[in-house]
């Protein structure tokens, strides 16, 4: 034994470089995609994705005044509670079972029937029962399907990253150039992602806009965005799967496992999102999607009445809305590079804090009366945070929760958001200009410090794994020496003799 373990070959570099970092799911997905054709097929998912949401989230900035206030108050309120519990308690178990391609299909089918109820929603008289009868149940979809559509997006997400990675490993570890770590392969997709969903979202408000301006029907333009949003939908059947969901695994894995005993796997999926609350990582992480929610809402519910309107007219609303959207799909590119760059997102965690940040700060301290055309400077400040928020925030969830804990992780992700959404239009309507602002302030001062106490509880954690392991290598040496120690004696005691 001792001479075919001393003549047993070490593994080589690059196999155990592999064993080590990547599953053989991982490896198959290398085998048959290149890095090239990973990258095409994020670059054709971002686009269908972009022009799905960008069709369907357009109604929600202006239901409340082509339809009945009430209304409209009332289904963006439903959209936003079902886009909550659809986080927790839908889209993880249904990712987790179906995939990331067919949640990606599921969210952008379900949002269609969302732009239908409001295009048949606007084709009735205001305040009539057929508008709360389209429109409500239109909302309660379409909070599902984001759900679903986001936490099917940020699992795909890790899912890329891992197989871009993969592919890269063999000329990695041979030295032969063309290296990616992980930190680079997150940067890069949601830094292309993010400026594929921005220009889209550009595109897709003014261009409704214009037509509203030019008094095109209100029904025919959401009819032209069904049409586009269900193309988008079909053509996300054409995105790859990369590689079996865990369920595909699981039972391949266990081909006789009884359907009873499946039974707490069901459960562990429903409660996939809330396994995650006792990580302190994810509510420090948390603060970008906090501080996103509240600036968002605030600009959106305080800004635009309080200054832009009265000052510029309400088409200058729409307007600079979509300067925050092209602002941020231009940071986005931008902030994407350096950070491949660099190798590193801390930096623009930080520049995103502060421009959310400046935002408040300009309200309580130094006032935007008469400012006129330069209230674009904090729409502008919106887009510079938002572009952190929609690719460097991503990358870093998919940095610290990959594999099977990306879909509960980019669940907490989304309901963390919505609830900031929430919690700031409610607060709009109780709470003076000063008291949102301070709220807005003190998140975004937290935001960063919250990131780096999330790295440093990270880097013990690794560190304190990696001393495990060093133990249980030690003990496995000091064991094989005590046992060939054993057999030694052994054999000069027994001799020759049989035993």
């Amino acid at each position: 034994l001792k001479l075919i373990g001393n003549a047993s070959p070490q593994p080589s570099c690059a196999a155990e470089y592999l064993s080590r970092e990547f599953s053989m799911a991982d490896v198959e997905v290398q085998q048959r995609f290149s890095a090239a054709t990973l990258r095409r097929n994020w670059h054709f998912t971002s686009v269908v994705f972009g022009i799905n949401h960008g069709c369907a989230t357009t109604p929600l900035i202006f239901a409340t005044t082509l339809l009945d206030k009430d209304v409209g108050y009332t289904g963006s309120a439903l959209l936003y509670v079902f886009t909550c519990l659809g986080s927790l308690f839908v889209s993880v178990p249904f990712v987790s079972s179906l995939g990331q391609r067919w949640g990606l299909f599921f969210g952008m089918a379900v949002y269609c029937l969302y732009v239908a109820s409001f295009a048949a929603a606007a084709a009735v008289p205001k305040g009539s029962w057929e508008q709360w009868a389209f429109f409500l149940p239109g909302s309660c979809a379409g909070g599902i399907a984001a759900s679903v559509l986001w936490t099917a997006q940020g699992s795909y997400i890790d899912r890329h990253a891992t197989a871009l990675v993969a592919s890269s490993a063999p000329r990695h570890v041979q030295g032969v150039g063309g290296e990616l770590d992980r930190q680079q392969a997150t940067a890069s997709l949601a830094s292309t992602f993010a400026v594929y969903y921005l220009l889209l979202e550009v595109v897709c408000k003014l261009g409704a806009s214009i037509a509203l301006r030019y008094q095109v029907q209100t029904w025919l333009i959401f009819t032209v965005s069904l049409v586009l949003a269900s193309t988008a939908a079909a053509a996300s059947l054409w995105v790859r799967t990369l590689g079996p969901t865990a369920d595909a695994a699981s039972a391949a894995a266990n081909p006789t496992l009884e359907l009873g005993s499946r039974k707490p796997q069901v459960c562990g999926k429903l409660l996939k999102a809330t396994a995650l609350w006792s990580d302190p990582s994810l509510w420090l992480l948390s603060l970008t999607n906090l501080t996103f929610g509240f600036a968002a809402a605030f600009m959106n519910g305080y800004v635009n009445a309080a200054y832009t309107k009265p000052q510029l007219g309400a088409e200058w609303v729409g307007f600079y809305a979509t300067a925050t959207a092209l602002t941020g799909a231009v940071a986005s590119h931008f902030f994407g590079m350096a950070a491949r760059h660099f190798g590193s997102k801390g930096p623009f965690i930080l520049v995103g804090s502060l421009c959310f940040l400046a935002i408040p700060a300009l309200v309580l301290f130094v006032g935007l009366d008469d400012w006129q055309y330069w209230l674009v400077v904090p729409y502008v400040l919106q887009g510079c945070g938002r572009a952190v928020y929609e690719s460097t925030s991503k990358g870093v969830f998919a940095d610290f929760f990959p594999g099977d804990k990306a879909e509960g992780a980019f669940a907490n992700s989304m309901m963390q958001t919505t609830l900031a959404f929430a919690f700031c239009f409610f607060f709009s309507s109780v709470l003076p200009r000063e008291a949102l602002a301070a709220i807005v302030f003190a998140l975004a001062g937290l935001t960063f410090p919250a990131y780096l106490q999330a790295r440093r509880l990270r880097q013990r954690q690794q560190s304190s794994e990696k001393e495990g392991s060093g133990n249980s290598e030690e003990f496995s040496e000091e064991e094989s020496t005590a046992t060939a120690d054993f057999d030694s004696e052994d054999t000069v005691e027994l001799g020759n003799m049989p035993r």
